[in-house]
């Protein structure tokens, strides 16, 4: 017996999220970058009234009393620094730096990170934040210490390239990445996946993009020319206070925020190097770095959906914050490595697929491997997590996902069917395809009957759709009406003679399978082999049928009747040969002898027997 399984519900775009914190956490984060659907369906289900690029500034009080949307927050930002961490630490060993560095790299990477995501989540989008932080984490965790760790780094051991130069390359880097990433997270949650919605064209994307960036760069250049705290503050403020009106309608909530951002982006250069400047001159560079994020986000939001958003924020303040540091730097480097940074985060719906390729088919296979032996001993199979059911930017076609469907359609058909049925609106319609191909030759190869042939048309579909496949089962289909319009007659002659024209029909169909190149040839052959016999079995044994129960030319001799013991009996001797052959046929056909009176009906059964015995 297979184990209950929820009506077979974990074939769905709407998945249970794990009730521990942690655990869910990273499911949240998996469902963001490989299942958006997913993430969907689970703040639908959480907050119906929030969109999915929602931020912290769209939670009104209903929200934030919930238990559920607190829950929600909680997990969206507890697994990504874990995970960008690990990025972290893996490229710096990679790298081979001792443990110190990769230590203080992931310290680092994390710090700035959570900084850039908190200032993207705020008034800009979480999910967007999301991407930001890991792409930022890690650019910075890992470019930054292999540049500045240690006095092995880029810039001692090249005292010819500028520090100013290495940072803002590293800097175009890090917005550039969280660019990419952003646009491909948002886009995904949103719902449109790499399409854009028709009123989204490429020019008010570009346009929207630019703007934010020219906006964020702006920003950045006037911060730094300002001169007194109280400009600088008012520089960062504004913005910030016009992009959360933008996004909420809400004038005292817009006036908050902003003197609070003014007042934290103010607290700059506050004094001597302490604890406490430090961590004032780290909450100004949050300050600076939300408005400098948020204003092109909201601005490139409307204009052209949340995709160029999360673009045109991160570009912006990534421009922004360099020029606030770097005033007299060329903007080309940061310009370039941006660039670089926003086709490998744009691309990544398109490499990723192919890289991880090789990884999900050997995943895959091993369970296919597992379910061969767990299916067959009715253990649930494990085909729900196969690559196919939670990465939708997959658009290879994932090889042996059809015969892992048609094993488990075999042996638990429930689950199968449900399979199919999520598969057959994805990317991966083809499995299900080939499986009902699969199935419907199965149905046909198993006709072993002229009955069971005449019904193949009631349970075999085929549609009037174009391809090699849906053409063979036409012609499968209307073999299988034409025998059903033969069994219908009710003379043998013309039985035997509509199977003929049928058989006829399957040579040449054979013939065709047998010479062709076409993908399902190979696999219909045989069927119509065995259909041609069957038919053939069957229009032999109608020709017997018929030839017993056709009519006998008369074999009277008119005359005086003729007893047994006068042996001058003169009849039709071959036709009387053939009467006798079939009396002593064991299957016993009916004969009837009819005629009018003085033919030689009696003479003729007086003797009957006569002729056999003579020869």
């Amino acid at each position: 017996m297979v184990e209950p399984d929820s009506s077979f519900t974990v074939f769905t775009d709407a998945p249970s999220l794990r009730r521990r914190l942690l655990s869910g956490s990273f499911q949240l984060l998996f469902w963001l970058f490989f299942h958006p659907t997913a993430w969907r369906s689970h703040l639908a289900l959480v907050a119906p009234e929030l969109r999915p690029n929602f931020c912290l500034a769209d939670l009104g009080w209903p929200q934030w009393r919930s238990r559920d949307v607190w829950r929600l927050l909680l997990m969206s930002f507890l697994a990504w620094p874990l995970v960008a961490g690990g990025l972290i630490a893996l490229g710096l060993w990679l790298a081979g730096q001792p443990g110190s560095v990769i230590l203080l790299g992931i310290i680092v990477g994390l710090a700035v990170g959570t900084i850039a995501s908190a200032a993207a989540g705020f008034a800009g989008s979480i999910v967007v934040g999301t991407a930001v932080g890991l792409a930022v984490s890690v650019v910075i965790g890992v470019g930054g210490m292999l540049a500045f760790g240690t006095v092995d780094s880029l810039v001692f051991t090249s005292p010819q390239l500028p520090v100013d130069l290495v940072a803002g390359t590293i800097l175009g880097l890090a917005a550039g990445l969280a660019g990419g990433l952003g646009f491909g997270v948002a886009a995904g949650v949103a719902g449109s996946g790499a399409r854009l919605q028709p009123g989204d064209s490429l020019l008010r994307q570009v346009g929207g993009v630019l703007a934010g960036v020219g906006i964020g760069a702006a920003a950045g250049r006037l911060s730094n020319l300002a001169t007194g705290q109280l400009t600088i503050g008012m520089i960062v403020g504004i913005p910030f206070g016009v992009a959360v009106w933008l996004r909420t309608r809400r004038w005292g909530y817009s006036l908050l925020t902003g003197w609070l951002v003014a007042v934290a982006g103010s607290l700059t250069h506050v004094g001597d190097v302490t604890l406490g400047a430090g961590m004032l001159e780290l909450l100004a560079v949050t300050a600076i770095l939300a408005s400098l994020f948020t204003l092109p986000y909201v601005l490139a939001e409307r204009i052209a959906g949340p995709w160029a958003g999360a673009m045109a924020g991160a570009l912006g303040a990534g421009s922004g914050f360099f020029l606030f540091t770097y005033p007299e730097q060329s903007f080309v480097p940061i310009l370039l490595f941006s660039m670089a940074g926003v086709l490998l985060g744009l691309t990544l719906a398109w490499w990723r697929p192919v890289v991880m390729y090789p990884l999900l088919l050997l995943w895959n296979g091993l369970l296919l491997r597992l379910d061969e032996r767990r299916v067959v001993q009715g253990r649930r199979s494990l085909l729900r997590l196969h690559s196919a059911f939670w990465d939708e930017a997959q658009r290879l076609r994932l090889l042996g996902l059809e015969r892992h469907l048609l094993l488990v359609l075999t042996e638990q058909p429930a689950i199968g069917l449900a399979a199919m049925e999520y598969l057959s609106i994805g990317r991966q319609r083809w499995a299900v395809q080939q499986v009902q191909i699969e199935l419907d030759a199965r149905q046909l190869a198993a006709c072993d009957s002229v009955q069971a042939i005449a019904g193949a048309h009631q349970r075999v579909v085929a549609g009037e759709l174009a391809g090699p496949a849906s053409a063979l089962l036409r012609s499968f289909n209307r073999v299988s009406q034409d025998v059903d319009a033969a069994l219908q007659q009710e003379s043998l002659f013309n039985r035997r003679l509509t199977l003929s024209t049928v058989e006829d029909r399957l040579n040449r169909l054979l013939r065709e399978l047998t010479s062709s190149n076409e993908p399902y040839a190979d696999r219909f052959q045989p069927i119509a082999a065995g259909w041609r016999h069957v038919l053939a079995q069957a229009t032999q044994r109608l020709a017997e049928e018929t030839e017993l129960r056709q009519e006998i030319d008369s074999p009277y001799i008119i005359g005086v009747p003729l007893t047994e013991a006068q042996e001058i009996f003169i009849g039709r001797t071959d036709i009387s040969s053939r009467i006798e052959q079939l009396l002593l046929d064991r299957r016993r056909p009916p004969l009837l002898l009819y005629g009018q009176r003085r033919v030689g009906k009696t003479s003729l059964l007086n003797n009957l027997g006569r002729q056999r015995f003579e020869e």
